[in-house]
């Protein structure tokens, strides 16, 4: 499946950048419900530790309960307009995420683009749902934040 959610915030690009560039700023989008583990320490998506191997990261649902494992490949794209983030998870055959980050009039337009192969086809309405909530969730979470 896939899908594509958007939002234009009034920041300019690279302050979107140093918003979401790192683990710490992705935890701040998706609190209080979800938290990543940080096994760089804090290194930004486009730096070396993001570029050696694949980072194994933890999701825990409230912060403390895993609920699911991202062996995670990253690309920052150039001119720090975005990433590429692929990985295998517990929950995903296929996990590919594209978030790019747009100059527009009004400021900066981020958009996350993800195709998703639950590893249970059974699963892919819930699916569909939850990770649309989430991200739509990210998003409001960067409205707040650039307001």
């Amino acid at each position: 499946m896939r899908l594509t959610v958007q939002v234009t915030l009034p920041a300019s690009r690279s302050e979107v950048w140093a918003a979401v560039s790192t683990v710490d700023g992705i935890n701040r989008e998706v609190a209080p419900f979800v938290r990543m583990t940080d096994p760089t320490g804090g290194a930004p998506f486009d730096s070396e530790p993001w570029r050696d191997g694949a980072p194994v990261v933890w999701q825990l649902l409230l912060g403390v309960i895993p609920i699911d494992r991202h062996r995670i490949k990253l690309v920052a794209l150039p001119d720090r307009s975005g990433f590429r983030e692929s990985s295998s998870t517990w929950w995903y055959r296929v996990w590919w995420h594209e978030r790019t980050l747009l100059d527009d009039s009004g400021g900066c337009v981020v958009r996350d683009s993800m195709e998703i192969e639950p590893r249970l086809g059974v699963l892919d309405p819930f699916v569909a749902w939850a990770v649309g909530r989430t991200f739509r969730h990210r998003h409001r979470s960067l409205q707040r934040r650039f307001g």
